[in-house]
């Protein structure tokens, strides 16, 4: 084994030894497919015009009385300007949108984000390269009042004051921000890379409570004013990723990744890793294949098709956890596109006089 990939490797073995448990968040199976989704520093690093990617995600059917959990993602990134203030550096722009609606609550929360991408080529080759990312976005998360029964206390009354609309919808929106920072190092010219991330999400915690009223006198620290709102914030969430690409032979590349995320105690860890074998150079395609484990939830089936700049991929996560018994797995398709558009030369004509 190379030693650079034995040391890629150590990281992956020392980081699922050290961090154990389970973050509740959105996450993704395929987060490869769609980075900007895990780390806005990710927005415009990559080798195109412009980037489109997205996701679906489908889980726990069995156990939900047909009312899945899904998650649709979506984003679309661009390279703006190069050489903007330093040389070698690029800017990029991106929009992501992302929705979840969760089981027969059908509680569903949405989010659109803008993302702005800095990029500095520390060589001239672009084998090293740093970028900064800062994303904001605006957001809504809800239910319907009469997709529920509410409990009552002792008096009859509600436990929660939800301030429902005519139609029974609760709805709180949101503004959210994240800050994130990445490294790319490509290792030598058959392509061999390493690239880490770091994301701090939620960094203002915004209020997302739907409650505007405590009355539950069983509650040992109820709200001394039942005239105001509750805040309940998102959690801060910190997200490290690392991912490496290097080749075997010459049509055999090995792709070792994780994702680590923490947030209020709590820790999320998965370990992936898949081969692309090169199907047919003349087309540029490529199939796709590997295995994940998320520490303490499931052992993640990873596949997929690429052909030129279009690539699709498929995953399916077998629950390994208490509700294995349930059937309660989890789908995901994906799918991302590199576009390419390239500036017509302008050419002055040259006119030959045969007499010279």
């Amino acid at each position: 084994m190379p030693q650079h990939l034995q040391r890629f490797a150590i990281v992956i073995i020392l980081s699922s030894l050290s961090f154990l448990g389970i973050a509740q968040d959105i996450h993704f199976t395929n987060f490869r497919m769609a980075p900007v989704s895990v780390n806005p520093a990710f927005t415009g690093a990559f080798k195109g015009t412009y980037r489109i990617s997205g996701i679906y995600r489908d889980q726990w059917r069995p156990i939900s009385n047909s009312r899945p959990y899904q998650t649709p993602l979506a984003t679309a990134e661009v390279n703006i300007k190069s050489d903007l203030l330093l040389e070698n550096d690029w800017i990029s722009g991106g929009i992501l949108f992302v929705s979840d609606q969760a089981g027969t609550l059908r509680f569903k929360q949405q989010l659109t984000a803008l993302n702005i991408g800095y990029h500095i080529g520390l060589d001239d080759d672009y084998n090293n390269v740093f970028s900064a990312g800062l994303s904001y976005g605006s957001g809504s998360q809800g239910f319907n009042v009469f997709d529920i029964t509410m409990p009552t206390d002792l008096s009859g009354g509600p436990r929660e004051n939800f301030s429902a609309d005519n139609e029974g919808n609760v709805n709180k929106t949101f503004s959210d921000i994240s800050l994130g920072i990445a490294y790319k190092s490509q290792l030598n010219d058959d392509g061999d890379l390493v690239r880490f991330g770091l994301t701090a999400a939620h960094i203002t915690s915004p209020n997302i409570s739907l409650v505007t009223a405590q009355q539950d006198p069983t509650n040992p620290n109820p709200n001394p004013n039942p005239t105001t709102n509750r805040v309940v914030g998102f959690d801060r969430r910190v997200t490290f990723t690392g991912e490496g690409s290097f080749l075997s032979t010459d049509k055999l590349r090995i792709n070792p990744a994780f994702i680590f995320q923490a947030k209020s105690g709590a820790t999320e860890l998965a370990v992936q890793s898949t081969a692309d074998y090169l199907l047919d150079p003349k087309k540029g395609t490529v199939v796709t294949g590997g295995l994940g484990y998320r520490v303490g939830d499931a052992v993640e089936l990873i596949g997929g098709i690429q052909i030129k700049d279009l690539k699709i991929g498929i995953s399916y996560d077998v629950t390994m956890s208490g509700l294995r018994n349930a059937g309660g797995g989890a789908f995901e398709l994906a799918v991302g596109y590199i576009g390419r558009i390239y500036k017509t030369p302008d050419v002055k004509p040259v006119i030959f006089c045969p007499t010279l």
